[in-house]
Order: C-alpha cells, then structure tokens, then sequence
C-alpha cells in the first residue's frame, strides 16, 4: 500500500469515527438547570444581646448539566457556589462537586463513573436539592454553607469517583444497595508542593449503603473506611523510632430512617465517626444524629419539628522537644428547631425556620453560647 492510500485510509477512519461520535453526540439534548436559595437570618444572643446580627445571603446555588450519550449513557456535571460567592470580595467557595458518566444496565444496575457525590444515609445525595428540603437551615453536617465552622467531610463522604448502585426486589419490598470507591482525605492543596487535588497515598476510600424500601417505610445503614494522615508533621518532628503513628484508620457508620405516608412524614439519621488512635488521652471521635417529624397540613403546606445533636472530641497535638503534648477537650451542639415550607408551585418553596443553638464545652478550648437562630429562605428550581 502507498503512503497516499495509507493518509486516504487513515482520513476515512477519522472521518467515520468523527461522524460516529457526532450521531451519539445527538442522542439527547443538553440540560441546563439548578438551584439556589436565598436566604435571611436573624440571631440572637441569648445570654448577651450585644452579640445580635442580621444578615441577607445566598448560602447555596447549584448550575447541572445533563446530557444523555446513549441509550445507555449519561453525563452529569454539578457547579456550587457557597456563602454569596465572590472571589475579588473573599466570600464564599466556588466547587465541582460532581463531573460523571452512567452507564444505565437496567432499572436494578447503575454504575456511575467519576467526580461524584456518594451515596451514605438518606440525605448525602440529595442535600443539595434546596426545593426538595423543608428546612432553611439543613441539620447540621448537611448544611454545605457551614463549611467554613465545621468539619463537615469529618462525618460525610463528599466525593467518590466509582460507584455501583441498584435494588433488588424481593417480595413486596426493594433491597437497595450501593458500593463506591474514592480517594483517601490526603489529598494535596495548593500549598503543598507538587499536582494539587491527587491523593498523596496509596489507600483509598471505600464505603457503601445497604436498605430496603417497603411501602412507605425506607431504611438503610451505610459506612465508609479510610486512612487519615492529619498528623503526619507531628509523626515526621518525632522520628520514626517513635510509637506514635501520623496515618489513623477512620470508620464512619450510619443509619437512616424515613417514613411518608402522604400526611405524616419522619425522618432520622444518625452518624459515629471512630479513629483507631492509640495515644492516651487523645480522642477524635464524633457522633450526630437528628429527628425530623412533619406533617402535611395541605398539598403545599408543610410544617414540622426537628432536633439535631452533635458531639465532638477533639485533640490538639504538638511536640515539645521529643515529647508529644495532647490537649484534649469535646463539646456538644443542641438545636432544637420548627419551621414550614409552603410549595407556591413546583420550582419555588418558601421556608421559615426558629432554632435555639446551645454549645457546651467540657473544656475551656471551645466556647459555650445560646443563641437563637430566626431564619427565612426562598429556593428556587430554574
């Protein structure tokens, strides 16, 4: 064969596998979509009223795309904007939180590929969907605009990038089951040296959700496994002739319940954080649980009460001359809260929500408040 038949055979193949590319392409439209919720909060001091604030803010906005590249295939994208992002103001962040592809096998096998948010309890998956919650302010670990305060991806798997998914019907009931693939929490910034955003160890994240739906009742538990190396500067200052060792495993486990029969619905969850931490007096350990019970006064009017408890350990360590010095203390969260959402049609939901925060300290590290939280939000399906 010449080399112009071979540029000839070369082009056509090019050309077919373009044209080929190009009719998949068409398969389905792009889907461009999100949402937001604007918000205001009024919080009061209960102890001290010189300590009341008022505020206007736009805590969450999510832009999705989607697009179908087969009859088996999706592709999904999921931007957020937190705390009124602006970055020559130094508000807020802007994320990726999901960049994937589905392959669809059948109504009972999913597997989704990259960036992704994992499935874990009732409400990891869908905490960014505003409209679809009641609350102006989410239980704790699922508020994402609290980022900044909290550790929240302490009690969450944010982000996984393999993960297989379904039911499998038994009976009258569904047996859900979900299993993921992640990369461990080491994951090098932009101030560390070398490629941000890769994992700097040879572990990963591995988890999953099993539960059954049963006519109006859902239930499930869930857990992950990982390796964390938070404390590897101290490991490093100490020497490796030391006892003391800088990776931890960490095993978070949960639990969810939900239950909607049309005019009553209940929610809870409940999650424990456990580190296999061998240094006396250190702890890390963390559990979170809240209770939701609503109920239904019309089609679009939905009123509920709420509480969420939160308790932290938590250790500080540091070395002093070849010594390692823990200090050690934990505090609790309690919110007790009520509030409605009223479903002015199926893209806008006005919210209003009263909560009492009380932080208490067993220690003098963290300190102790009451306050009241008055909060009113619109979210928006566009």
């Amino acid at each position: 064969m010449s080399m112009w038949q071979m540029v000839r055979s070369l082009s056509l193949c090019l050309l077919l596998g373009a044209t080929a590319a190009s009719a998949q392409v068409e398969e389905g439209e792009l889907r461009l979509f999100g949402y937001f919720q604007n918000q205001f909060e009024y919080e009061s001091d209960v102890e001290n009223n010189k300590d009341d604030a008022t505020t206007f803010g736009l805590p969450q906005l999510n832009v999705l795309m989607q697009k179908d590249l087969a009859p088996r295939w999706r592709s999904f994208v999921n931007f957020e904007v937190l705390n009124s992002f602006s970055s020559s103001r130094r508000w807020g962040a802007f994320n990726i939180e999901e960049a994937w592809t589905r392959y669809r096998l059948s109504k009972e096998f999913s597997l989704k590929l990259g960036l992704q948010i994992p499935i874990f309890n009732h409400l990891n998956e869908i905490k960014n969907r505003t409209p679809l919650l009641p609350y102006s302010i989410r239980p704790l670990v699922y508020e994402s605009s609290f980022n900044e305060i909290l550790s929240l991806e302490e009690y969450l798997p944010a982000r996984t990038f393999v993960q297989a998914y379904g039911f499998v019907p038994y009976q009258n009931a569904k047996i859900d089951y979900a299993v993921f693939l992640g990369n461990s929490p080491n994951v090098r910034t932009v101030q560390d040296e070398g490629q941000s955003g890769v994992d700097t160890t040879n572990t990963f994240l591995i988890g999953g959700r099993v539960g059954t739906r049963w006519r109006d009742l859902k239930v499930g538990v869930s857990a992950t496994r990982d390796e964390v190396n938070s404390f590897q500067a101290a490991h490093n200052e100490l020497g490796e002739s030391s006892n003391f060792s800088g990776q931890w495993s960490r095993l978070r486990l949960g639990g969810d319940l939900s239950y909607d029969d049309g005019r009553w619905r209940l929610d809870g969850e409940f999650i424990a954080v456990e580190y296999d931490e061998d240094i006396a007096k250190a702890k890390f350990d963390k559990r979170f649980y809240y209770g939701t019970l609503g109920y239904y006064a019309t089609e679009q009017l939905f009123a509920y009460v709420s509480y969420w408890f939160n308790k932290e350990h938590f250790s500080v360590l540091s070395v002093v001359g070849d010594r390692l010095v823990v200090l050690s203390d934990s505090f609790d969260i309690k919110v007790p809260n009520l509030g409605a959402a009223y479903n002015v049609n199926d893209r806008v939901v006005v919210k209003v929500q009263l909560a009492r925060g009380d932080i208490e300290s067993n220690n003098d590290l963290v300190q102790e408040r009451k306050f009241d939280v008055y909060s009113g939000a619109v979210s928006v399906f566009f």
